[in-house]
């Protein structure tokens, strides 16, 4: 039987403790689907996931808060009509594009039958002018806009998603933190959604090697492998041997995914989980370390700050 997930109301989602995430239904006429909705100081984080049938009819909005979108088509196809910006601009799994369009009425429709997932991050119009001056000399005729108030879209050069940007919409919703830390993981992950949308917009596109289904389907199962076994990880060989993929097709593979080696995720996902245990502060350092892994607990903290430019010790509450 499938979950039934409650509905909601503006007044609920404007409630909700920042640094959570709720799941929400959103049953239509001719269309079926859910949400997944998180809240930072600067930022709301939306996916929608829905089946439609066919063509659906289009529905209207008007957008009153002056945001910055971050927008990314996953799977299926939108029209999209933004008043005075764009008229039924077709979006196709793999587009995105960042889009600013205060105060202006809004309309979309998911086209063809199946699956439509879409991927929004809403960025307050001060956050986003914020980030575009002080990181990024080739957004700042941008960020003049945004002061100005002048509305303005920036489309992807291509339709595809990195591999990189793929494991990142893959692992988004992957935890539940307490909210403080929530509030922080949310805004890191989407500081880097950011960074990686900024460089396929300002950049000529790198095509990446694709990878045949199976093979891509062993690299994914690969990784969860590892991060169910982080305190004690397969060695490649043995990795290789539960996927069924030789070992330099492993690794060149994993890479090739995953932007990193299969060691490098490991280390990486050791110290956020390490980071995570320190701020609930129910066990000591020696503890954290031996629990994740490390040999000794001096292994453990030299990797953290060097990591995360702390000694662990000054998180513990």
């Amino acid at each position: 039987m499938d979950e039934v997930l409650p509905t909601f109301t503006m007044e609920e989602l404007v409630a909700m403790p920042k640094g959570a995430w709720r799941e929400f239904s959103s049953p239509m006429n001719d269309r079926s689907g859910r949400m997944k909705i998180a809240l930072t100081d600067a930022f709301c984080i939306w996916e929608s996931t829905m089946v439609a049938d066919a063509d659906t009819a289009p529905w209207t909005h008007y957008n009153d808060i002056s945001f910055v979108e971050m927008n990314f088509i996953l799977e299926g196809q939108v029209l999209q009509t933004h008043e005075g910006l764009l008229d039924r601009y077709n979006y196709r799994k793999g587009h995105h594009n960042i889009l600013f369009n205060p105060h202006s009425m809004e309309t979309n429709q998911l086209v063809g039958r199946g699956t439509h997932r879409l991927f929004s991050v809403y960025v307050s119009q001060e956050k986003m002018m914020e980030l575009f001056a002080g990181y990024l000399d080739e957004m700042a005729p941008f960020a003049e806009k945004l002061a100005k108030g002048e509305p303005f879209v920036l489309h992807a050069p291509v339709d595809g998603l990195t591999n990189e940007l793929r494991y990142l919409f893959d692992s988004f919703w992957a935890r539940t933190l307490p909210v403080p830390v929530g509030r922080l993981y949310f805004e890191s992950r989407v500081m880097e959604l950011l960074a990686h949308q900024c460089q396929l917009l300002l950049e000529a596109p790198v095509r990446q090697a694709a990878l045949g289904r199976a093979d891509l389907e062993k690299i994914y199962h690969a990784r969860d492998i590892v991060l169910g076994n982080l305190c004690n990880p397969p060695s490649l060989a043995e990795l290789s041997r539960q996927v069924c993929l030789n070992e330099f097709k492993l690794k060149k593979y994993f890479r090739d995914v995953f932007g990193v080696s299969v060691f490098a995720l490991v280390q990486e996902e050791r110290l956020k989980r390490a980071k995570q245990l320190l701020f609930e502060g129910e066990k000591n350092i020696s503890a954290i370390a031996y629990e994740l892994g490390y040999a000794h607990p001096q292994h453990f903290q030299r990797a953290f700050k060097q990591r995360f430019g702390v000694a662990p010790g000054s998180l513990l509450k």
